[in-house]
């Protein structure tokens, strides 16, 4: 499978997106991407997949987890983790504008229609297809991908965010107060009640 057609099946997924829509969209996604799969065969999921965990792994970067940060008022593992699946799930133009400058995502993250940016369950639908089919991961042609070690570019503190990122930190400033991540406490917006992992130098939250 070429790169355009795996962001081709992204943008047919997102095909049902309302920006009036509150909530919604997510699993209107989930939905759309389940039944294309579905029309797949074993090789092309498996493809599918393989696409993904690059993205995925490509995007393992400082300047981003900064970007999760400030969009979500705070990010652990898991939380960028979610935040990457995310980030994929809204397409081709989103994902290589923020490779190219995450400052970008301040004219994304806060936009009508998105109800969160953690998406974990868009991560797993390629596998669920394969269970279904009773493939196995040799039958798709799923690759062993090693994720890094550690995230590219320059590590940073949160002191440093308004000065590296203005446009992100302006975003959340004006519109974090009103988007559903902020209404939600600290620990649900750092790991949804899941133990919170910090890593090396990672910056406190404020109370």
């Amino acid at each position: 499978m070429s790169l355009e057609r795996f962001w081709d099946i992204i943008a047919q997924s997102r095909s049902g997106f309302d920006p009036n829509r509150r909530d919604g969209n997510m699993d209107s996604q989930v939905t759309r991407l389940r039944l294309i799969l579905s029309e797949l065969s074993v090789e092309e999921i498996g493809s599918f997949d393989n696409t993904f965990t690059k993205l995925f792994h490509d995007a393992y970067r400082w300047d981003l987890w900064a970007a999760g940060y400030i969009i979500e008022g705070g990010c652990g593992d898991d939380g960028f983790t979610d935040f990457r699946y995310w980030l994929i799930s809204m397409g081709r133009e989103v994902y290589e504008n923020a490779m190219t400058d995450v400052e970008s995502l301040a004219n994304v993250a806060f936009t009508p229609g998105i109800e969160v940016t953690r998406f974990e369950g868009f991560r797993f639908l390629a596998r669920e297809a394969l269970r279904r089919m009773n493939a196995s991961d040799n039958d798709a042609g799923l690759m062993a991908f090693e994720h890094p070690a550690s995230p590219a570019g320059n590590e940073w503190d949160d002191g440093d965010l308004p000065r590296r990122f203005p446009k992100l930190t302006a975003a959340a400033d004006q519109y974090g107060a009103h988007h559903e991540i902020h209404r939600r406490t600290p620990v649900e917006r750092l790991s949804d009640g899941k133990p919170f992992t910090r890593p090396r130098r990672w910056p406190t939250l404020p109370d």
